[in-house]
């Protein structure tokens, strides 16, 4: 145990990754200079500790390819301990990244925690430097099974993906990283396998945060992008197929260094081409790492997702779902009053009968005067976008264009007055929304062709 340091002498050191294959269980463990030792696990299934389709001429290149997953795993997970304190530098215990993965590291881990260095005024986090050290290995070639690996979150957006490569006529397993009833049974409603990534965080981090330990934002989609990798390694998969909308490149705010804080940053492109590189450059033709939903707004991916009336009963992008302590939504998946049921609740809004829009919500969210200044962010006329994972203020201007065409809508008192508040879109700005744009990546394999609408 080191003493406690703060300020211009702390450090967060990476100590260990170790992987228990006979078990499934991933340990990893850091140290923070003022709060001490951190170790989290993760428990992977059975059914991926047995490669049955590995030939004995790739399995030292799958090896190879694993080690490297778990070190990007235990590498990118550290920003969660790192957090707590900030620490002015960083040590490993063990091996460095490579050049490109520092630079990923340092990027990723910069930007994924910049709304939490802005929520406390700390400015840009320029300190966060990972150092590196040359790589002379040349990753071998592996082959995996052509099947693809999908993320699922319970909302639309996976569920769009899901249905996509289901047309396509792919060979689809679900991943959910963590537990949530309300994930499983999205899954179940699929009527795909999952795969379930158990995730032991630290309780410590409680415990430091009561200590005047730093909480906040992590790079959330960042961290189960590597868990994903590590699982397709193992499971057999030569394709994972992420739901990033190109509406998660917007940011909230603009720093004083001029760099947008961005929420989503581990699901925006930049973040995709970074890590696509990382992947090619160390496991070689492991597993192709993309988003089926790219080229979307995040408008044309909730017309789609009307397509697929099976899922409104169950589907919820409500985060307060979503806690380590369970839901905190007793009597429905949406709590009505956050910032992304007032998006999604607008944006699907024109493409479903109002009818069926307040079945899922419970009531007129539009009508609700509490949430009027939450609409205005939304809007984009007052205040900043929300820290959420939300789309753009002119998706939603041009949502509310189109629902005020709907019969069922325009005798509401609550459409009447958003239609007078909020400021009018083109019929340009609309058409734009609702096609593909680039960039975006798909894999050149022929079984993905008809995954995209036009």
């Amino acid at each position: 145990m080191i003493d406690i340091v703060t300020g211009k002498d702390s450090t967060f050191i990476f100590k260990q990754a170790h992987f228990d294959t006979a078990n499934g269980v991933l340990t990893l463990n850091y140290q923070d200079s003022r709060f001490g030792d951190f170790q989290e696990q993760f428990v992977f299934p059975a059914s991926l500790l047995q490669q049955p389709w590995l030939s004995d001429e790739q399995r030292n290149a799958w090896v190879i390819a694993v080690n490297r997953a778990v070190q990007h795993v235990f590498w990118m997970v550290g920003v969660s301990y790192y957090k707590t304190n900030l620490a002015k530098t960083m040590a490993f215990e063990h091996d460095l990244p490579g050049n490109n993965e520092a630079r990923w590291l340092t990027d990723t881990w910069q930007a994924g925690l910049a709304e939490l260095a802005h929520e406390n005024e700390l400015g840009w986090l320029s300190h966060i430097q990972f150092p590196a050290q040359a790589k002379k290995s040349t990753p071998q070639s592996l082959s995996l099974p052509g099947r693809t690996l999908v993320p699922i979150g319970g909302g639309k957006d996976s569920l769009v993906t899901i249905e996509r490569l289901r047309h396509a006529g792919e060979d689809i397993s679900l991943i959910q990283v963590g537990s949530s009833a309300l994930i499983q049974q999205v899954a179940d409603a699929t009527g795909l396998p999952l795969i379930q990534i158990k995730r032991r965080v630290d309780a410590r981090l409680k415990v430091v945060a009561e200590q005047g330990a730093y909480n906040g934002h992590v790079p959330i989609t960042a961290i189960n992008s590597t868990v994903a990798v590590l699982t397709a390694l193992l499971g057999g998969f030569d394709s994972i197929a992420f739901s990033n909308e190109r509406s998660a490149d917007v940011g909230n705010v603009q720093a004083d260094n001029g760099q947008w804080v961005n929420h989503q940053y581990s699901k925006s492109w930049a973040f995709e081409q970074q890590y696509r590189e990382v992947l090619r450059e160390n496991l070689g033709q492991g597993p192709d790492y993309f988003s089926v939903l790219r080229p979307y707004s995040e408008l044309a991916i909730v017309q789609q997702f009307s397509h697929y009336p099976q899922y409104f009963e169950v589907f919820s992008s409500c985060n307060r779902n979503f806690h380590l302590t369970g839901s905190k939504n007793k009597d429905r998946h949406w709590c009505g009053v956050c910032p992304k049921c007032a998006f999604v609740f607008v944006t699907l809004a024109p493409f479903i009968s109002r009818q069926q829009l307040l079945a899922v919500f419970g009531h007129d969210l539009l009508a609700d005067k509490e949430l009027k200044d939450l609409f205005l962010a939304l809007f984009g006329i007052k205040g900043d976008k929300p820290f959420e994972c939300v789309g753009e203020a002119l998706e939603m201007r041009a949502a509310l264009a189109l629902l005020q065409s709907q019969g069922d809508w325009q005798k509401q008192d609550s459409l009447k007055y958003w239609a007078q508040t909020v400021p009018t879109v083109s019929k340009t700005d609309i058409e734009a929304l609702m096609v593909k744009q680039q960039p975006y990546y798909l894999p050149d394999k022929q079984r993905f062709s008809a995954v995209h609408w036009s």
